[in-house]
């Protein structure tokens, strides 16, 4: 291969943003591979932009030089090629440095260090058992949160619903039984009301109506599934969803709910041997981002902050994002949390690896099929190594994921079931 040929075969793909506040608009490029400083645009322009677009993946378009201001990350000078795009449905054509650097020479247009390679970012603790020190000392750097010895006291964690509470004790309880559940269900009028709804939906298909929690639980939920959903919607019960939220997390819990159907059907697509209980795989589906709501309660400034990264980072995983900027992710966060909530190992484990398809521990299998999960709802490349060690092809994962997409009418209801716990 030519020298001009290797040089082509490893150019920069860029990316282009679209910012804006009061002012005006402004567009910003830079390598796919970096994600986009914030911070460094607000020190060079003095403004308080935001990106335009609610979650775009793919990139804005590539506005005509001259139509707007633009800010272009530095260090493309120093790529002998680069591979632009005029829009997200156009091919990229590859230009010289000279060529791209002549294209933004006009008064409009400037180069500036507005964005950090990832390969810089730093990762999470591959081990859990360092979550805690990794997150004590994260939370050190912020002036707004007072350390303290321990990590519970510094993070002031809200207090677990009494009724949660009594729900995770029955979960560890081998000889509880249905009339048990449905006796602490039936403690919490709006929890019962939500469960019945919940069993009543179209996606379970009940023929005859649900007259009470044992009709619930017998007829249609099944004590394992009755006594995760009521756990899940107890503790959404107690946690708001944030109000700075990033533009396509304005319904967290149909994020949540999504997460648990399609597992569900991933855990019945899997050989027996390979399988978590089905209980178990719904709730971890449930609160696979409940970090996300920690976040938002306990640094509720920072949270606002991160929110705008997230939008104008579309392209990358929201680890990477949470790393840079607050040096831990929301999985480690939300597991540690649930791990003080004593939920079952294997449920926090699994959300603390959801996002590494190389773990390789006790519970690889139930994280692997989060990640699984989570890829597919994204529209996501999947680890063929994680779907071989789950003895699933990629086109039953695909299928999982296309029946339950067909069912999406039938979430937004469940999920309506959630938003209206007071009614």
């Amino acid at each position: 291969m030519t020298s001009m040929a290797t040089e082509l075969a490893n150019t920069k793909k860029l990316r282009v943003v679209h910012l804006a506040d009061h002012a005006g608009r402004l567009q910003v490029i830079f390598p796919e591979d970096h994600m986009l400083d914030i911070a460094a645009i607000s020190r060079i322009t003095k403004r308080r932009l935001e990106p335009i677009a609610n979650y775009n993946t793919k990139g804005d378009s590539l506005l005509k030089v001259g139509s707007c201001a633009s800010i272009i990350e530095v260090s493309l000078l120093e790529e002998p090629f680069i591979d632009i795009r005029s829009n997200s449905h156009s091919p990229y054509h590859s230009m010289s440095s000279n060529e791209f650097k002549k294209r933004f020479s006009g008064p409009l247009s400037r180069f500036e260090s507005i964005s950090i390679n990832i390969a810089n970012i730093k990762k999470p603790s591959d081990n859990d058992l360092n979550d805690e020190q990794q997150l004590l000392e994260s939370l050190g750097k912020f002036q707004s949160v007072r350390i303290k010895q321990r990590l519970a006291e510094t993070l002031e964690i809200p207090p677990l619903p009494v009724i949660s509470s009594q729900i995770i004790r029955l979960c560890s309880n081998a000889s509880s039984d249905m009339d048990e559940l449905c006796e602490i269900i039936s403690l919490d009028p709006s929890l019962a009301a939500q469960v019945i709804r919940w069993a009543s939906s179209p996606y379970y298909g009940a023929k005859g109506g649900i007259e009470s929690i044992k009709d619930a639980v017998v007829r249609v939920l099944g004590y394992d599934m009755a006594m995760t959903l009521a756990l899940g919607l107890s503790m959404r019960n107690a946690f708001a969803s944030p109000e700075e939220s990033p533009r396509h997390y304005e319904n967290f819990w149909l994020n949540a709910v999504s997460h648990a159907v399609l597992i569900e059907a991933l855990v019945k697509a899997v050989p027996p041997t390979y399988r978590p209980s089905k209980g178990h795989a719904y709730l971890a589906g449930l609160l696979h981002n409940f970090g996300y709501l920690a976040i938002s309660i306990i640094m509720p400034p920072h949270f606002a902050i991160l929110a705008t990264y997230y939008e104008a980072n579309a392209h990358l995983d929201s680890s990477i994002v949470e790393m840079q900027i607050l040096h831990f992710t929301k999985e480690q966060l939300g597991a540690w949390l649930l791990k003080q909530w004593d939920l079952p190992t294997n449920i926090y484990t699994a959300i603390r690896y959801s996002k590494t398809p190389s773990y390789d521990g006790e519970y690889a299998n139930f994280a692997h099929l989060l990640y699984v999960t989570h890829q597919l709802n994204e529209h996501l490349d999947i680890d063929p190594d994680v779907l071989e060690g789950l003895g699933i092809s990629l086109e039953q994962a695909t299928a999982c994921h296309t029946e339950v997409q067909a069912s999406s009418a039938e979430l937004y209801k469940m999920v309506a079931l959630i938003n209206s716990k007071n009614h």
